[in-house]
C-alpha cells in the first residue's frame, strides 16, 4: 500500500486536511515503509504515531523499532503518520480507516484516547489497537502497562539516592518529576515515582512539572534548571522528546536525571542513573502478531513488571550508585514480582499508602 493509492481512496478527507492545513498551518507527514503494493495474503498495518515524531529517541522510535521488526520477520507491509499536533489524531486514524486498506491501525498515546473513542464508532469493522491505552473499551486492543510499576524503581533510586554520598547528590532531600502532558496514563508513572522514593525516604519533598508538550526540549530544560536552582537533585523524565533538554540539563548543572521509555543512559551516561524503561517495540510487534496469528481479540490487556514489559534499566549508565542502593531497588523489585508489594495507583493513595508501607533492610 502507499499513500498516493490511499490519497485516491479517501480524497475527500485529504481534501479536509487540506483546508484545515490552510488554517492552522500544520499538516501531518505520511511516510510508507518501502514495501510497494500488498501482496495477496500480506498483512498490511497502519501506524499513527505520537505528536514529536520519530527522532524523540522514546516511545515513537520503540514503536517504529517493532513495526519495522515485524516487517522483517512475519513479512507484514505498513505505512506510518506522523501528528504534528493532538488536533491530527483523528483526521489520520481517519485518512487509514476509510482507504480499508489495513488489517491493524495502531495509534500511539493515551492522548489519542478520544479520538480513537470517536473513530471506533464510524469504523466498527475495523480492528484497532491502542498502545498505552487510557481505555476500557472491549471493541479495541487497549495495551496498557502498570505506569506505577515502571516509575516505582526509579522513585526507590531517588529517594535513597538523594540521602546518599553520590557525586551530584546535595543535603535538600528534595526530588523531581516532569511531565510532556498531564493525562491520567503519565499521572499513574507519577505516582509510581512518587510511592517508589517514600517508601524509603518518606520526608523526600517532590516538586512536578509539566511541559505541556511532548516535543519542546527548550522548555524541558527551562523546567528542569529551576528544579535544580530549588535544590532537586534528580529529576525523572516522563516528557517523550521533551525528556532531551531535561537530560542535557542535568549534565549542564552537575545533576541527575532518568530516562522514560526507551534506554537513554548512553545520551549524558555521567548524569542519566537509569530509565524507567517500557518495551512499547514488543508491545506493537505483538499487537501485528496476533492478527497473523488469529489471536487478536479487543479489549484491555495490561503488563507489569512480572511480564517484563516494565522495568529499572541502568545499562550504558556510569553513574556510581552505592552498592546498598543497588541491593534495596533489586530487593523491592522482586517484592513487586511477587505480589508482595503493590504500588498504588492515584495520588489519592499515596499517604495513605505511605503510611502502610515502609521499606525496611
Amino acid at each position: 500500500m502507499n499513500f498516493k493509492k490511499m490519497a485516491a481512496l479517501s480524497m475527500a478527507a485529504l481534501m479536509a486536511l487540506s483546508l484545515a492545513a490552510c488554517g492552522n498551518g500544520t499538516t501531518s507527514t505520511p511516510a510508507a515503509s518501502g514495501s510497494g503494493e500488498t501482496e495477496a495474503g500480506t498483512i498490511n498495518v497502519g501506524l499513527v504515531l505520537g505528536t514529536g515524531g520519530l527522532g524523540d529517541k522514546n516511545f515513537n522510535d520503540m514503536a517504529y523499532d517493532g513495526i519495522t521488526r515485524a516487517q522483517e520477520e512475519l513479512g507484514i507491509t505498513f505505512d506510518y503518520l506522523e501528528p504534528e499536533t493532538a488536533s491530527d489524531y483523528l483526521p489520520d486514524l481517519r485518512i487509514m480507516a476509510e482507504s480499508g486498506e489495513y488489517d491493524l491501525i495502531i495509534g500511539l498515546g493515551s492522548d489519542q484516547g478520544d479520538a480513537m473513542t470517536e473513530i471506533i464508532e464510524d469504523f466498527p469493522d475495523q480492528k484497532f489497537s491502542h498502545i498505552d491505552s487510557s481505555l476500557d473499551l472491549d471493541t479495541i486492543s487497549c495495551v496498557k502497562t502498570k505506569w506505577q510499576e515502571q516509575t516505582f524503581l526509579t522513585g526507590v533510586m531517588a529517594g535513597l539516592g538523594t540521602l546518599s554520598d553520590m557525586e551530584f547528590a546535595n543535603e535538600d532531600n528534595k526530588i523531581g518529576v516532569i511531565l510532556g502532558q498531564d493525562n491520567p496514563a503519565l499521572r499513574k508513572g507519577v505516582v509510581g515515582y512518587i510511592a517508589g522514593a517514600k517508601y524509603v525516604n518518606p520526608d523526600v519533598e517532590v516538586i512536578e512539572g509539566n511541559v505541556d508538550s511532548f516535543n519542546d526540549p527548550a522548555k524541558g530544560k527551562e523546567i528542569a534548571l529551576s528544579m535544580y536552582n530549588q535544590g532537586v537533585d534528580f529529576i525523572q523524565a516522563i516528557a517523550g522528546a521533551s525528556g532531551m533538554g531535561i537530560y542535557t540539563c542535568s549534565e549542564e548543572t552537575g545533576r541527575y536525571s532518568f530516562g522514560v521509555g526507551a534506554n537513554v543512559n548512553y545520551l549524558n551516561p555521567d548524569n542519566i542513573v537509569a530509565t524507567a524503561a517500557r518495551k512499547v517495540d514488543e508491545m506493537v510487534y505483538n499487537e501485528v502478531k496476533a492478527v497473523i496469528d488469529g489471536t487478536w481479540s479487543g479489549g484491555v490487556h495490561i503488563t507489569g513488571l512480572a511480564e517484563g514489559a516494565v522495568g529499572y534499566d541502568d545499562a550504558q549508565s556510569n553513574v556510581v550508585v552505592p552498592d546498598d542502593i543497588k541491593a534495596a531497588i533489586e530487593e523491592i523489585r522482586q517484592q513487586i514480582m511477587d505480589g508482595t508489594l503493590v504500588p498504588p495507583e492515584s495520588m489519592d493513595e499515596i499517604d495513605s499508602w505511605v503510611a502502610a508501607n515502609q521499606y525496611s533492610k
